[in-house]
């Protein structure tokens, strides 16, 4: 009698936050999703990509306390080494403000040179996504593959 035993996949570690500020809601009901941001946790810090500020590094403890409620969860990753080298290099890059706002809209409006929280992680292949596929990818879209 044959079992099947599902095989062991690289994960890497993902902090989904929720917002009460306006633009948190309207991203939660434009994903309908229970979290509007998410980054990928490095030891004490977080690689996001923020309105505004575009890539950053975050010291974990800051990023908590800028949201009402956060999870860290682990999320299926391709290649952990190749994810956390493809976070630092976008460092600087800027916010996808077209791509955030094209998620909602269910448009590829996203931009090749800049970044939303959700297609940074993706971009990385955190996910399991694959960089052909990353249009409109939210936060939800990460937390239901964490789920599997």
């Amino acid at each position: 009698m044959k079992q099947f035993i599902k095989p062991v996949q690289n994960t890497v570690p993902v902090i989904f936050a929720k917002s009460r500020l306006p633009a948190g809601y309207l991203i939660r009901a434009a994903t309908w999703s229970r979290w509007s941001h998410c980054g990928l946790v490095a030891g004490n810090y977080v690689y996001e990509a923020r309105f505004w500020y575009g890539v950053v590094k975050t010291p974990i403890e800051e990023f908590k306390k800028r949201y009402s409620d956060w999870e860290i969860v682990e999320v299926p990753c391709y290649d952990i080494d190749q994810a956390y080298t493809f976070v630092k290099e976008q460092v600087g890059k800027p916010y996808d403000n077209l791509g955030a706002i094209g998620i909602g809209l269910r448009t590829p409006w996203n931009s090749p040179h800049a970044w939303s929280c959700s297609e940074l992680l993706a971009g990385a292949g955190v996910g399991r996504f694959r960089k052909r596929r990353i249009k409109r990818i939210s936060p939800e879209h990460l937390w239901m593959v964490s789920q599997e």
